[in-house]
Formats: structure tokens, sequence, C-alpha cells
């Protein structure tokens, strides 16, 4: 089932979205935030974006790559990147992610 895009100023549940891979929960011109479902072993291969993203680590583990170095991500851990920095991703155990992207 689709969910739609959150509105401002309105409280959404994370947890409704269920288990699928990637669901944007906001979309705007300047920013985007995306939920990711990753299940044991899926990588995402390394890629960049050109502004600041954020990555909240919301369940399961994960080993996050800014550009060659590894990061272990468990729930409740967060993670900085400025634009243009190369990344990737492995998930260790099923994991979730809240991913913010600013577009410059």
């Amino acid at each position: 089932m689709a969910h739609e895009h959150a509105e401002p100023g309105v409280v959404i549940d994370l947890n409704s979205f269920g288990e699928t891979q990637s669901t944007a929960v906001v979309k705007e011109e300047k920013f985007e935030a995306i939920r990711i479902y990753l299940d044991p072993g899926r990588k995402i291969p390394p890629h960049k974006v050109d502004g600041p993203i954020t990555v909240q680590c919301l369940s399961g583990r994960c080993v996050f790559y800014v550009e060659d170095e590894p990061r272990s991500l468990e729930p409740g851990s967060w993670l900085y990147l400025e634009g243009g920095a190369m990344h990737s991703l492995e998930a260790e155990e099923r994991c979730a992610l809240l991913v913010t992207i600013v577009f410059v």
C-alpha cells in the first residue's frame, strides 16, 4: 500500500510504512526524507549527492562507508555527511534507516 507524503505539522508514525525497501516520507524542492529498509546482506553501491545528508538508524545494524572507511550504525546512532561525500552501505541485519537530503 502506497503512503502519501507527510504533511507539514502533521505527526506520522514511521512504523506504519511497513517493511518496504524505501519510502519517501517527504519530497520537496530542497529537502527529502526517506525511510529505507534493507534485508541482511543487501548493499547500496557507492554514490554521492551534492547537498548534505543525515542518516539515522531506526532498527537493525548496518555498515555505512564514508569513502572507504566503515562506520557501524545501530539503533539510535546518527551520521552527518557533507555534500559530495562518496558513501555506500551494507546491512548486517534487517535494518531501517531515516535518510535526509538537503538539495543545493
